[in-house]
């Protein structure tokens, strides 16, 4: 039976306004740990869940209520419960960025690591979490190696970034700004930061907006008064604002290419009304990309990766039946059958390798078989004597009896 259980506030049941008043650590889940009991918290901008072993549900639930100041009955509405397979599925698929706003986004598994550190030093995790957490990892490593999922950008935001990129050989070098602090320029700022861009301004209507996320990206904001001052400036100008009308017009843009002395600049309007006047794109030197253009784009990469999600969730399936798996393993019996499994293995590729013939390969085999029978009989009776799960783990990660017999308190 598989006993991780799982409750989930995320972006898919809850609004950010929810969302942002949870925040719970392994710290804040220690007091509800009896003896054997096991829990993990992850809190991203995106969700807050909390994974555990040996704890009362609602134990969980009231914790959380207490910690952000919800109540009770508002808290459970925005809950998502999973339980056994299905909490571990649910693990693997978050740090395998598949059930991110952002299909495949790969910041989610270093925090993830990240929580996990916290869990370790915390004290909270065991031998079953322990081994989820790095089920986990291992599914995402495997989605992020083996399929597309990864490798293309499906928000508009994300590919205005990229292609930026593509024109500024080295984005890192470049003044960029980005207009607006809603959720498509809070994805585009996020993503430019994750490409090391170090010069980021951030321009709003309300300054406080801007200030709040230049504070989060370690950027820049800049009063909206700026606007003419900041282009002038800038190589690469992203925008994604409200407004009814474009903010930045084709004469306003004149003025401005005048000023930076025909220096080229590329602006990307990802805004709907746009921001942009289309003349805008007819001065020299200065490129426009509005967002149809970036759609076509987004389109493509997206069906390319719906191709991968059924490879991605065929790899989730089958460390999730490994988990499982391992489950079952953690009896005296099973373990015992693995060991003498192993032992034979070892005898049959030793003779093979070392018999010139059938008859002396079969005679050799059973003399190592002999000899390996009789070195296990001392790990075999203790393992006997003390079948407790703390020595049965230890037995199965001392003969590698598991794919993945790392120590899993490496993060």
């Amino acid at each position: 039976m598989n006993p991780v259980g799982c409750l989930s506030i995320n972006h898919r049941v809850a609004d950010v306004a929810l969302r942002e008043r949870i925040d719970i650590t392994c710290a804040d889940l220690s007091g509800l740990i009896a003896q054997g009991g096991e829990a993990y918290a992850l809190t991203t901008c995106n969700r807050a869940e909390v994974y555990w072993v040996g704890l009362q549900e609602n134990a969980v639930i009231d914790l959380i209520a207490r910690r952000s100041g919800l109540e009770l009955e508002t808290l459970i509405r925005a809950v998502q419960r999973f339980s056994g397979p299905e909490a571990v599925r649910h693990l693997c698929l978050v740090a395998s960025g598949l059930d991110s706003l952002v299909l495949g986004e790969p910041q989610i598994l270093g925090q993830i690591k990240e929580a996990y550190r916290e869990a370790v030093a915390s004290g909270t995790t065991g031998l079953y979490l322990n081994k989820a957490l790095h089920r986990a990892f291992r599914a995402a490593k495997r989605v992020r190696s083996e399929t597309e999922i990864g490798r293309y950008p499906v928000s508009v935001a994300s590919e205005a970034v990229e292609l930026a990129g593509h024109i500024f050989d080295d984005i890192k070098k470049s003044r960029v700004l980005v207009i607006g602090a809603g959720d498509m320029a809070t994805i585009a700022a996020k993503r430019l930061k994750d490409k090391g861009v170090s010069e980021l301004y951030i321009l709003n209507r309300t300054y406080a907006n801007a200030c709040a996320l230049a504070c989060e990206l370690n950027g820049t904001a800049r009063d909206f008064a700026n606007l003419k001052e900041e282009l002038v400036l800038s190589q690469i100008v992203i925008t994604s604002t409200g407004s009814r009308e474009p903010i930045i017009t084709k004469e306003m843009m004149s003025e401005v290419m005048k000023l930076r002395k025909g220096s080229p600049m590329i602006i990307i309007d990802i805004a709907v009304p746009r921001d942009v006047q289309p003349e805008v794109g007819k001065l020299y030197n200065c490129y426009l990309y509005d967002i149809d253009a970036l759609k076509t784009i987004v389109d493509k990469h997206f069906a390319t990766r719906q191709l991968s999600l059924d490879q991605a969730r065929a790899i989730i399936d089958h460390e999730v039946q490994a988990f499982e798996g391992w489950l079952e393993s953690l009896t005296v019996q099973a373990s015992i059958k693995d060991l003498y499994a192993l032992m034979e293995g070892y005898a049959r590729d030793q003779a093979r390798s070392m018999a010139s013939s059938e008859e002396e390969r079969a005679r050799m085999e059973q003399m190592l078989l002999g000899a390996l029978k009789r070195f296990l009989h001392r790990p075999v009776s203790f393992l006997r004597e003390h079948p407790s799960l703390e020595h049965i783990d230890y037995t199965r990660r001392f003969f590698q009896l598991d794919e993945d017999y790392t120590d899993r308190h490496k993060g």
